[in-house]
């Protein structure tokens, strides 16, 4: 996969497009980027469109944290075939950018000969650009466009979600409903970053962690204990992982910090070794212990629940 970025991109070659947020990469973005990959013939390149700031960043909430940041979302991509990955900067400007001249990127610049989007897709100036805008404009260039229904999950409802979402997906995980939002994503919900060094308090207790601080700019689930599993190069390890400040070692105003205890890891240093972190199962909530002993005593009842967990989900 190529990875192009700028306010103006050109592709050497014809192509088959896909436009859309693509925040999370869940199952309606796959399959509309599977259908994408359909559709190419072997003389048409695919390319994935999306824009660096989330929109909702610069046009709504500067504070808003996307589900996966932009190296998140790149290693995504990287999985399902796609030949380019297009990154146009968002800002005020180009959410202003007539629709026509929008067309005349995707149509001129990417040499765009099929589009494939959802059915709610807009853009441009006041989102006043649509399906239909992008139809009639692909009839000067003798291209085409392919409009996609909303994925829903198994067809129906699914725990009270009528369709796939991203809004919906990042409900299920602030209700530390895990297994759903899993389920509608297609994957485990992860974290990716490199380890630093932490105070080493957890081998004080017999319990080594390793540790990550996570991008300000990414969504996390709410503080507590989880059943995750690390991916550290080729290997794979079962874990508990907690998300928050600590509060039985740390003061009130600690950064949030992403801690984990490898199950069945044989030691070795870590630091700085790029890591991927998949969360299966919410154990219970981060809270304050009155010693190290009790803290360490309920840790080891974690790593139980996190190990029987993994091996019930398959993991």
């Amino acid at each position: 996969m190529i990875v192009l970025a700028g306010e103006s991109i050109h592709i050497q070659r014809p192509c088959v497009v896909a436009m859309g947020k693509f925040e999370s990469i869940h199952l309606g973005h796959r399959a509309l980027v599977g259908n994408m990959i359909k559709l190419a013939k072997p003389d048409l390149a695919t390319a994935l469109v999306v824009f660096e700031p989330h929109p909702y960043r610069v046009l709504f909430d500067p504070g808003y944290k996307p589900l996966f940041t932009r190296c998140e979302r790149e290693h995504l991509v990287r999985g399902l075939g796609v030949d380019y990955l297009l990154e146009y900067p968002f800002s005020q400007d180009l959410a202003a950018l007539p629709p026509e001249d929008f067309c005349r990127k995707i149509y001129e610049e990417l040499q765009a000969k099929i589009v494939v989007v959802g059915e709610d897709y807009h853009f441009g100036h006041k989102r006043m650009g649509t399906a239909n805008t992008l139809r009639q404009a692909a009839t000067r260039y003798n291209a085409q466009v392919h409009v996609m229904a909303h994925h829903g999950a198994n067809g129906a409802a699914y725990n009270g979600v009528a369709k796939t979402s991203t809004s919906s997906i990042r409900a299920l995980l602030s209700a530390n409903k895990l297994h759903e939002a899993n389920d509608l994503l297609g994957i485990p919900f992860f974290i990716m970053g490199d380890v630093i060094p932490g105070r080493q308090l957890g081998r004080t207790i017999g319990i080594p962690t390793i540790n990550l601080h996570p991008p300000a700019e990414k969504f996390l689930p709410p503080d507590g204990v989880y059943a995750t599993r690390t991916i550290i190069g080729n290997r794979c390890y079962k874990g508990v992982t907690n998300i928050g400040i600590r509060p039985t070692v740390e003061s009130a105003n600690a950064p949030r910090l992403v801690e984990t205890h490898l199950l069945g890891f044989d030691g070795g240093d870590l630091y700085g070794s790029h890591v991927r972190k998949e969360f299966i199962y919410f154990i219970r909530p981060e809270r304050r212990f009155d010693s190290l002993d009790l803290l360490r005593a309920q840790i080891l009842e974690d790593c139980r629940t996190a190990s029987r967990h993994a091996n019930l989900l398959g993991f």
